[in-house]
Parts: structure tokens; sequence; C-alpha cells
């Protein structure tokens, strides 16, 4: 999978689907710092991702500080043509940063994903 060189940050797109509803998100951060994915709840919101009671709040440290999200089954996120069904992600607040999402350690290690910084490619091993 291509990677796109952005603002000297790794992006990627990613489908995601809830519900039987899909949609794919663009301007997600290869973040090999993050533990989990991070994606904004602003873009999910027509897949009827929001906050409900008995979602987990998942506290997060950074280096902006605590940050809050909040964590929720999909039906399956899909990286190119690698899928992961029933898979648990955090969504939360990032108004600020100018991207929809933060690809974390969760996604990466259990595609067992290579990333070739020569080639700009993100290689499911």
């Amino acid at each position: 999978m291509k990677l796109a060189y952005v603002n000297h940050l790794l992006e990627v797109k990613m489908t995601i689907s809830y519900k039987g509803k899909r949609k794919t998100i663009d301007k997600l951060v290869i973040d090999t710092g993050a533990a989990h994915t991070l994606i904004s709840s602003d873009i999910v919101d027509e897949l009827g991702i929001f906050f409900e009671n008995r979602d987990h709040l998942i506290s997060s440290y950074g280096i902006g500080g605590e940050e809050y999200s909040f964590r929720k089954p999909v039906d399956y996120i899909k990286l190119d043509n690698y899928e992961i069904p029933d898979f648990n992600l955090d969504f939360g607040n990032l108004d600020d940063w100018g991207i929809n999402g933060l690809i974390g350690l969760d996604i990466l290690m259990n595609g067992q994903f290579i990333i070739d910084l020569k080639k700009l490619e993100l290689i499911q091993n």
C-alpha cells in the first residue's frame, strides 16, 4: 500500500464498517508511538458512531498531555487488502490536528506491517 508523505507525516487510507455502513477515511497518520488507533469522532458521524453510556472511556497520554476517547467495536477495518473483523477502535477529538486519525500499533502489529521508508510503502508481512 502506497503511503502519502504530507507535512512530514506518513498518511494512509482505511475503510471502517459499522453496523453495515462503510466509509473510507483518508488523512490517517501512521504512528508507531501510539499504542491504539484513534479516529476523529467527527469524521464517523454519518456511520452512526458516537459516544453512548456503555462505551469504554480511554485515557491517553502524549505530548499534548492527557486526552480522552471512547472505544467502540466495529464490524471490520480494512487497510488495502488487509482486513481485521470485529475490531475495537478508539474515537475522539482531533480538531486541532488537521488529520482524521492515527494508525497505531494495535493495527500495525496485528497485520505485521513493515514500513518501507525508501519506497513510502506499508507492506503487510
